[in-house]
């Protein structure tokens, strides 16, 4: 069956889920690239496959250690990750969201970390490698500096020793990098590249639709489905969650996801790569129905209905 590989986390798991990612990462290189820092499709492929394993590690991370018991490692989410990222309804190829996903997925890894250690120091450790990553990911878009309200969120409405090195290490960590790259990167006449801002220089005029008007295309219903499963974990993950700190975490997962996709959806100019801001929810999400007992029959069924909606809606229709 397709999921008895993924039974267990071992080699034949991680070789099969490279294989399939390595093919997206081709699939996305037959694409119209709008912003790349090369032009070689060798190079661009390279770069989204690095994208999507550093975000699989991350996945990998708080799924398997943080989420789900240690006596059962299973690996549906690497099956189910390039399952999820192929159901996107792309258009064209923006590195911006890909690389600057990836960054802002390493740092959430980083963050559930911190939450989760009881070492002071490892706690910093943590803290300041999720604002550096944050940071990174502003370089390339503007906006995603405003995820930084996240772990202050955590540091003030979560269960966690209030330290004010923490405080400080977000407030002022972008403070000293984004000055300092952007006068390396205008010296460079590199600058223009760089320090984008979805709302307003991405696309020269920002059509948003009604919801009155607003139609789905056949592109985005195997999102839909994702999506579907993704409700469905969301009720059984909050059921088993017994611990504040980690269904406080969960509950602004949500709350992004939801955020950012009602502005994907809803925008008319977006190149689809945009979704990957939401694929470790989706996938995090997602596997927490696979951490219960599930028949077989179900469990091949799942992932059945997203290769067929798949390969239907994007394919053939």
């Amino acid at each position: 069956m397709i999921a008895k590989a993924f039974q267990k986390f071992n080699y034949t798991s991680l070789i099969v889920s490279s294989i399939l990612l390595m093919g997206v990462s081709y699939y996305y290189t037959t694409l119209d690239i709008t912003w790349s820092f090369f032009e070689s499709k060798i190079l661009n492929g390279i770069i989204v496959f690095g994208a999507f394993m550093l975000t699989i590690y991350s996945i990998d991370t708080i799924t398997r250690q943080l989420t789900i018991e240690r006596a059962n490692r299973n690996a549906y989410h690497l099956l189910l990750y390039p399952l999820v990222i192929f159901s996107f309804p792309l258009e064209s190829l923006d590195m911006r969201f890909i690389l600057g996903s990836a960054a802002i997925w390493s740092a959430w890894r980083n963050t559930r970390l911190f939450v989760e250690t009881v070492n002071n120091q490892e706690k910093i450790k943590r803290l300041l490698d999720a604002v550096l990553l944050i940071t990174i990911s502003s370089v390339l878009i503007l906006e995603n500096i405003f995820i930084l309200i996240v772990p202050i969120i955590i540091l003030f409405a979560g269960n966690i020793n209030r330290d004010i090195k923490y405080l400080i290490i977000i407030i002022v960590t972008p403070i000293i990098i984004i000055p300092a790259i952007y006068v390396i990167l205008s010296f460079l006449n590199l600058d223009s590249m760089l320090f984008s801002s979805y709302l307003f220089n991405i696309s020269d005029t920002l059509e948003i639709s009604t919801v009155a008007n607003f139609r789905f295309q056949f592109s985005f219903w195997p999102l839909i489905l994702v999506i579907f499963y993704f409700f469905i974990a969301v009720i059984i993950k909050l059921k088993k969650t017994s611990g504040s700190r980690r269904r406080f975490l969960d509950i602004i997962g949500v709350f992004f996801l939801l955020l950012f996709l009602t502005f994907f959806i809803i925008n008319q100019n977006i190149s689809g790569s945009e979704f990957h801001y939401i694929s470790l929810i989706l996938v995090y999400f997602i596997t927490q129905i696979f951490s219960i007992k599930i028949n077989s029959i179900y469990l091949n069924l799942i992932f059945m209905s997203l290769i067929a909606s798949t390969i239907i809606f994007k394919f053939i229709i």
